[in-house]
């Protein structure tokens, strides 16, 4: 794994422990500025505080007490200093007193700017079941 590999994959358990945190700033910090963020449920947010708020929101209503897991399936640099990162997420939830999961595989469009990756676009794609066959 090359160090600007390693880089990347420290930026996902960054995301994911922020999540497990419920910590809107430190997840939308991650995020540039003008990022674009298209959640699982088709909403899009557009900026970094737009993203926080947004997480903010869930953090405290449908998704409180959750839990996710990030994992790294493939990185695809599209030049030295910006990647594609495609993740698969599994999240678990409370939904109507039942404890749930669900499986999405998230696509994240990374950007190296003055040292450091920041997520430019992120897409969520939630894992159905017509579509759990397929990689």
């Amino acid at each position: 794994m090359t160090s600007e590999e390693r880089a990347l994959h420290g930026m996902v358990y960054q995301l994911e422990a922020a999540w497990n945190a419920a910590d809107s700033a430190s997840f939308a910090a991650l995020f540039a500025e003008d990022a674009d963020f298209i959640h699982i449920l088709g909403g899009y947010y557009i900026g970094r505080a737009a993203i926080e708020a947004g997480h903010r929101m869930i953090f405290g209503t449908i998704y409180k007490g959750s839990t996710v897991r990030y994992s790294v399936e493939k990185i695809r640099f599209l030049r030295p200093d910006v990647a594609l990162v495609f993740l698969r997420q599994f999240l678990q939830f409370q939904e109507g007193g039942a404890a749930t999961e669900l499986e999405a595989r998230p696509t994240v469009v990374a950007e190296k700017v003055d040292g450091s990756w920041r997520i430019a676009a992120m897409q969520n794609t939630r894992i159905t079941e017509a579509g759990a066959g397929q990689k």
